[in-house]
């Protein structure tokens, strides 16, 4: 069994998988300490990256995985990456060491690819790399839940906007969500996680104080577990047929089909929307006229 201890956790591999445990000191991010250990099956890993940044920082190793097995791909910024558990930093004095495990980690891998006769389960993969549901983040604007079937926005805290406030909190369906965004804090801009429904567009004017859709992030305060959040919404996300047949087992209407509900809840939506002043009359009709003509 090769092990590698690195800047904030250790690596070690198996036949089978890389399992990573995560320190828990006061200089861990807190991303890593969220999550305390993961593990990542050697056949979804299809590239090992070892970089030797430089001699005061060291060196860098980073997993990439199969498509759809990775929560963390998407999220972050523009031209830039979210902190991600697939990556190990560690001490200039531990190069060597380092480079020889990123070597066995890619040779185990590509021998656990050959030897595999079906690809890991994308979904399995990232459930593995985030949290188990419940989990719960808080921000200075107000909380964040998912209960594993829905999603829960609440804006409770001292940074909330009047808007928020009044709104007080809004609940999703996992069926209803299509995916999970999220940025980081940067300078004085706040950072965010958004819920994105199917079929349901933000115009990109919204101000964060009035989308309610959004949990912001002030600072280093909550930006990692929203992060985190976002993470583990989208490994929990079902495909569309998927959260259709979800949706309808969740709220059962006689006589109404999984894809007429599904219609209707984003009617609904769009008509929330357009109360807030979000869409404009023009946008609600066409919208809602679109969503009609599938039924």
């Amino acid at each position: 069994m090769e092990e590698l201890r690195g800047h904030h956790g250790t690596w070690r591999l198996d036949d089978e998988m890389v399992r990573i445990r995560f320190d828990s000191g006061r200089k861990v991010p807190t991303l890593f300490k969220s999550l305390g250990s993961c593990a990542v099956p050697l056949a979804a890993v299809t590239d090992v990256e070892f970089d030797q940044v430089d001699r005061k920082r060291g060196w860098r190793l980073r997993l990439r995985l199969a498509e759809g097995t990775d929560p963390y791909a998407q999220l972050g910024g523009p031209g830039s990456e979210a902190p991600t558990p697939l990556v190990l930093t560690g001490p200039h004095d531990k190069e060597l060491l380092a480079e020889y495990f990123s070597d066995q980690l890619a040779a185990a891998a590509r021998y656990a690819r050959e030897l595999c006769e079906r690809a890991p389960e994308p979904a399995e993969v990232a459930k593995g790399l985030v949290a188990r549901p419940p989990v719960q983040v808080r921000t200075a604007e107000g909380s964040a839940s998912f209960d594993g079937t829905r999603v829960r926005l609440q804006w409770d805290g001292w940074l909330s906007s009047t808007a928020k406030e009044r709104e007080k909190s809004r609940e999703y369906r996992l069926s209803e969500i299509e995916s999970a965004t999220w940025y980081p804090p940067v300078d004085v801009t706040e950072g965010h996680l958004r819920i994105v429904l199917r079929g349901v567009t933000i115009p990109e004017a919204t101000e964060l104080e009035n989308d309610f859709f959004t949990l912001a992030s002030h600072g280093t305060k909550g930006g990692e577990e929203t992060l985190l959040m976002a993470a583990t919404l989208n490994a929990h996300i079902q495909p569309v047929e998927a959260a259709a047949e979800e949706a309808a087992a969740l709220a059962p209407v006689p006589g109404v089909s999984a894809e007429e509900e599904s219609v209707f809840a984003k009617i609904r939506e769009l008509g929330r929307l357009h109360a807030e002043g979000l869409l404009t009359d023009e946008e609600f009709s066409a919208k809602k006229a679109e969503l009609l003509d599938r039924l």
